[in-house]
């Protein structure tokens, strides 16, 4: 179930990422319109979405490194979901500090972190 939710994610990412990003945006930004995005931003995101579905589909061995990774990333969004959030922030934006993240985005990037970390686990446990 996994792979076919973050499928769709990734598809929607190669195909439309300028809505994708909006849409997360506006969910997660008390000002979306005050955060200038960096120019490599959209072409990274397709990047991200194609390779993202490569390594889901090729094989289950890179599936299950992808797992795996995803629970590296895991690990830094459920302990530091602030600097987590912030940096990534730093990254895609001109002037993050612009940014106004609403108050539940650092739970959410916690939790998120906490699924990806479970879900590595569940990876190694089969292993």
């Amino acid at each position: 179930m996994f792979r076919k939710i973050l499928s769709m994610i990734s598809i929607s990412e190669l195909l439309a990422p300028e809505a994708l990003i909006n849409v997360a945006e506006q969910i997660a930004l008390d000002n979306p319109d005050d955060c200038e995005l960096e120019p490599w931003v959209v072409p990274g995101a397709r990047g991200e979405g194609l390779l993202f579905l490569v390594l889901m589909w090729r094989n289950d061995t890179s599936y299950s490194a992808f797992k795996k990774f995803l629970g590296v990333i895991g690990i830094l969004a459920l302990l530091y979901p602030r600097s987590y959030v912030d940096y990534g922030a730093e990254l895609a934006y001109t002037d993050a500090s612009k940014c106004e993240w609403k108050p539940w985005v650092y739970v959410g990037t916690r939790l998120v972190g906490l699924v990806y970390v479970l879900l590595a686990l569940d990876e190694l446990r089969k292993n």
